[in-house]
């Protein structure tokens, strides 16, 4: 990045001289693989933390059961609830998001091993690929009344096409698919693209 163009903000975290325009509305994206290891979640955390420098208010779903978006955003994984209990029903996104140490504008709702058990547990429930949906829906009102909208929400996801992936492919409006140029990757995309 051009030294020129940014500058160094109290907590130590380079922020942009000029701020980012807002979109126009709020972009949800998902970023999605079936290929593990080609970059969903370095792509999430580094666009998600150059946006928050931009001024831009930013929110990171950790959806992949490894949690490597909520270690990378140096977020409590163990003791507070995270994206299983919202998709469980036990809490809320409002009441897990946690901020980003360091990013005034950037929040996370992480993720820990018993996101793993969340593809068994939704089997059996009642429109089981909408339950991401709905919680978001309900986080932006919250925002929205508290006069505090998100500009972005990032979905990073597992490197697979099950129950977790599908909540985020129907909870998005766009998504975003890291590659690696090699076979199987683009095999990975191929496959992700007929399940959209």
């Amino acid at each position: 990045m051009d030294d020129s163009r940014e500058t160094k903000s109290v907590v130590g975290v380079r922020r942009l001289k000029e701020a980012m325009d807002k979109p126009a509305t709020l972009r949800i994206i998902t970023v999605a693989n079936q290929k593990g290891g080609v970059g969903k979640t370095t792509t999430t955390v580094n666009v998600a933390a150059a946006l928050s420098m931009g001024g831009l208010r930013v929110l990171v779903i950790d959806l992949d059961p490894q949690g490597n978006a909520s270690t990378a955003l140096g977020v409590e994984q163990l003791e507070n609830p995270g994206i299983y209990e919202v998709l469980m029903g036990e809490t809320t996104m409002a009441a897990c998001a946690q901020k980003v140490r360091g990013f005034p504008s950037l929040e996370c709702i992480s993720s820990n091993t018993s996101l793993a058990q969340a593809e068994i547990e939704l089997v059996p429930m009642v429109a089981r690929e909408m339950r991401l949906k709905e919680a978001i829906a309900e986080l932006i009102e919250v925002r929205i009344q508290a006069g505090e909208p998100l500009d972005y929400i990032f979905i990073d996801c597992p490197p697979s096409l099950g129950l977790l992936t599908i909540n985020a492919l129907t909870a998005a409006k766009e998504m975003l698919i890291p590659i690696q140029c090699e076979y199987y990757a683009l095999e990975g995309i191929v496959t992700t693209i007929k399940n959209i």
